[in-house]
């Protein structure tokens, strides 16, 4: 019944939570994927200043979202600043994460400011990651291996492409698999990793039905590329005439069907299919160089040494161009101590749950051998009492058998319950003393115990504390809680006079060991 009220409660809680959200807000998360344009219209009609705190941050990112995937024109992230700023301090990790993801987006698309978008990237992917936030672990993903790329960091790049493959393959989305398979192929090919590029490619080939036309065309460009590389002309023709029949310039199909014309002596034809796309070469920093170096090339074949220089000039500015490299510099070393703060963080995290299970351990295990020697000494303490009781016992017994003998009272069977019950508790002492004798005799002979069980070690306590009272009653009055292992030191030490090697023997165990029990003993003193 108590649960069934609590699940009702919390049913109560967000019901209400979701009546009370704006309903042009409700309404506008519902169409910001598919429809971002009606998502506008419906963000048009919001009277700001009936929105709370919370509905507030929901419009700036709501706002913020439309905008991207609509290619709207933005002034500046003051909107889904604001929105961050909320979120850090009252958000869940669901708006949170994609805050940080869009806010970077922006810097990154309409304002070029690549530093500042891969620290929000970075935030985002922290938070995906916490949250384990498939959805959002795969578009910060996507977008860090872009920008990556973009700045030519290699590492991070195959970095992002292997983590971005891997989330499409949590999320089952086969085009994403084949297109994160193409990315991987490319992040491997920057790092000189021929073979391991030309293994994804075939990869993403048996993925070939899922591909649509932008993506058949760049998986038609990589092969026909992987293929004339490896000097495979008729194969790499084979796919350069797929990738044509697409009709699909992918600036990589471009390049190869240059390369391909080049090899094959047709420099003019190949110089076309450069220029054919001389936009790359302004605005796409990771292939720039690549174009710059064949157009060059192909410049030098054809006899136009003045076009060569400049190119050639063009491909130096670009190398030495400081601000580019030191951004780059700047932007890799940002990421790495990022990564490198988040892992010490981590580790702390963990080492102190570590520490903490450990001392929780070590509590539990001296509770349980408090417990245990509490309990030892309870059953030793109930064995000598019953030991007691015995003699006590036999002693009335036979005051009461002689008694009656004396008397002539004939009674035979209460003498002879008494004589049983006599006979019985003789019997009990007889066995422990005689246990305990041999235990003693074993010692005197200089023979280990360590095999003894509790039962013989506490019967040679009981046999010690009868044959020697004096020092029996003696060590009661000076010591406070001894064990039964503790008096058997005492027995070895005192008694016997055995030195630290002899009980060491005795007890098989380490010297340290019998120092230290020494020790034990001496704080038991009264």
């Amino acid at each position: 019944m108590k649960k069934l009220f609590i699940i009702l409660a919390v049913m109560a809680v967000v019901l209400g939570c979701t009546e009370w959200q704006n309903p042009q807000i409700r309404q506008a998360w519902g169409l910001i994927e598919e429809k971002p344009e009606s998502a506008k219209v419906v963000l048009a009609k919001v009277r700001m200043n009936s929105l709370t705190e919370g509905e507030k941050a929901e419009y700036g990112l709501l706002r913020t979202i439309a905008a991207y995937k609509t290619s709207e024109k933005i002034e500046d992230d003051s909107l889904i600043t604001a929105s961050i700023a909320y979120y850090n301090q009252h958000g869940d990790d669901w708006h949170r994460g994609r805050a940080y993801y869009y806010r970077g987006t922006v810097r990154m698309s309409k304002f070029g400011d690549n530093p500042d978008a891969i620290k929000d990237f970075k935030v985002a992917e922290f938070i995906s990651e916490k949250a384990d936030d498939e959805d959002l672990k795969n578009k910060v993903y996507n977008m860090l291996h872009y920008v990556n790329e973009i700045i030519n960091n290699h590492p991070q790049t195959l970095k992002y492409a292997h983590k971005w493959l891997d989330s499409s393959i949590e999320l089952k989305d086969s085009l994403k698999i084949l297109r994160n398979l193409l990315m991987c192929a490319t992040a491997h090919a920057e790092m000189g990793q021929k073979d391991s590029a030309y293994t994804y490619i075939l990869k993403g080939l048996e993925l070939e039905r899922h591909a649509d036309e932008s993506v058949l065309a760049e998986l038609y460009s990589m092969t026909s590329l992987m293929y004339e590389e490896r000097g495979d002309t008729a194969r790499a023709e084979e796919y350069l005439k797929k990738w044509d029949e697409i009709n699909s310039y992918h600036r990589l199909g471009l390049l190869t069907a240059a390369r391909l014309r080049k090899s094959q002596g047709q420099y003019e034809r190949a110089l076309e299919l450069v220029r054919a796309d001389m936009r790359v070469i302004n605005s796409d920093h990771h292939n720039r160089i690549k174009y710059l170096e064949l157009l060059m090339e192909l410049y030098e074949l054809t006899g136009d040494q003045d076009q060569a220089l400049k190119t050639k000039e063009q491909i130096r500015a670009y190398n030495d161009s400081m601000r580019y490299v030191n951004q780059v510099m700047k932007m890799a070393e940002w990421q790495q101590k990022f990564d490198e703060v988040r892992q010490t963080k981590e580790f702390y995290r963990r080492t102190s749950w570590m520490q903490v299970l450990i001392i929780a351990l070590i509590v539990v295990v001296i509770l349980a051998i408090v417990v245990g020697m509490w309990w030892h000494r309870r059953k030793v303490r109930r064995l000598s009492f019953r030991l007691d009781e015995d003699a006590r016992r036999i002693s009335e017994l036979r005051t009461k058998i002689e008694l009656q003998e004396k008397s002539g009272a004939e009674n035979s069977q209460e003498m002879a319950r008494l004589k049983e019950e006599l006979e019985n508790r003789m019997e009990r002492i007889s066995g422990t003393l005689l246990i305990g004798t041999q235990m003693f005799s074993q010692l005197q002979q200089h023979q280990c115990i360590a095999e003894a069980t509790a039962k013989e070690q506490q019967c040679l306590v009981d046999y010690f504390a009868q044959l020697r009272p004096k020092r029996w009653q003696e060590w009661e009055r000076k010591y406070s809680g001894l064990s039964t292992a503790q008096y058997i030191f005492l027995i070895m030490q005192d008694d016997l006079r055995y030195d630290d090697e002899a009980i060491a023997a005795a007890l098989n165990v380490k010297r340290v060991s019998v120092r230290s029990m020494r020790a034990r003993i001496k704080k038991s003193e009264r």
